[in-house]
């Protein structure tokens, strides 16, 4: 009897616990119904080069999403270097031409909810080339052309966190392994195999490993603003990739960038556009033209019930004023 009352007891003591957690997931689902973020005008699946968690245009559901992107590094705007070697500590308007493609696919494994980010597992195939040769390097002694291949190819894993604080800013971060980092030494002759082996005496180091983040903000709910960082880890001169996304403001899709390594800085000018492959970005009707189509839909139904009553009415009056027409026996 004793253990028939102890099982009674855990069993009733379970179903209470039981009872507690679906009171409380109840009550998350109606907090999340009421929290739930709603899908954009734009794509938000990236910033510039990095990726975010999101697919497409903020489509929260786990499921796979596709995008190309595209950036092309025009040339250096300004840069100063403290480097021994050079001649010109300060350097203007260089072109650079690289052109970068990329296949960015993603899985989303875990939808955002009010306080955890959503986060995405995925994969990048990268191929860039140059268009230019890079600008030649020049010291008191030698004078040589930097001779890199034109073309180059990338492949990199990530997982990323993202969070929309509100329903227009977003933070954003990340890890990346791979050769994705090699891309940044493609932007700038000094940052080369030759520039470096001249600033350090040997060649470079790059790091497989590499920490990314950045916020966006939805300007008007469809023009996004924001930067990111690129950070790789141990690599030779401790490259740092700043990429500004202001051009969409201007509907130019022309980006600056700032580059910062041990012994100089430069900005640069980019252009980028990125293009969400799947899944597709569907049309988002404006809160103004939702409400205006109920309005017209409601005033439909109205007049279409006052005509309804009017004819009925005036159907029931003419049958009553109708004289007896009967013909008498």
């Amino acid at each position: 009897m004793k253990k028939l009352s102890f099982f009674l007891f855990i069993f009733f003591a379970a179903f209470a616990a039981h009872a507690d957690d679906i009171a409380e997931s109840t009550q998350t689902v109606k907090e999340e119904a009421i929290w739930e973020r709603h899908p954009k005008q734009v794509s938000i699946s990236g910033i510039v080069l990095t990726p975010t968690a999101y697919r497409s245009n903020g489509i929260n559901e786990i499921g796979p999403a596709l995008d190309f992107n595209a950036a092309y590094y025009i040339g250096r705007l300004y840069g100063k270097n403290t480097f021994q070697w050079t001649t010109d500590k300060k350097n203007y308007l260089d072109r650079i031409g690289v052109w970068y493609f990329e296949a960015d696919g993603k899985l989303l494994l875990q939808r955002e909810t009010k306080y955890f980010p959503a986060f995405s597992s995925g994969f990048k195939g990268i191929f860039s080339f140059r268009d230019n040769s890079q600008p030649s390097l020049e010291n008191p002694q030698t004078s040589f052309t930097v001779n890199n291949d034109n073309t180059n190819t990338y492949t990199s894993i990530y997982f990323v966190l993202s969070k929309q604080i509100t329903e227009r800013f977003i933070v954003n971060a990340g890890y990346m392994d791979g050769d994705f980092s090699k891309f940044i030494y493609q932007t700038s002759d000094f940052l080369s195999n030759q520039g470096i082996y001249n600033t350090t005496g040997g060649m470079p180091y790059t790091s497989k490993s590499t920490l990314f983040g950045g916020m966006m903000y939805l300007a008007g709910g469809k023009t996004p603003l924001g930067f990111e960082i690129i950070m790789p880890q141990g690599s030779t001169l401790s490259p740092k990739l700043i990429n500004l996304q202001l051009g969409t403001l201007l509907k130019l899709n022309f980006q600056i960038s700032y580059l910062k390594y041990t012994g100089g800085y430069e900005y640069l000018g980019t252009f980028n556009f990125r293009y969400s492959f799947f899944p597709r970005i569907k049309k988002i009707k404006t809160e103004g033209t939702t409400a205006v189509e109920t309005l017209n839909k409601t005033t439909e139904i109205s007049l279409s019930n006052d005509t309804t009553k009017d004819l009925t009415s005036s159907t029931n009056d003419q049958k009553t004023q109708l004289p007896d027409q009967s013909i008498p026996q």
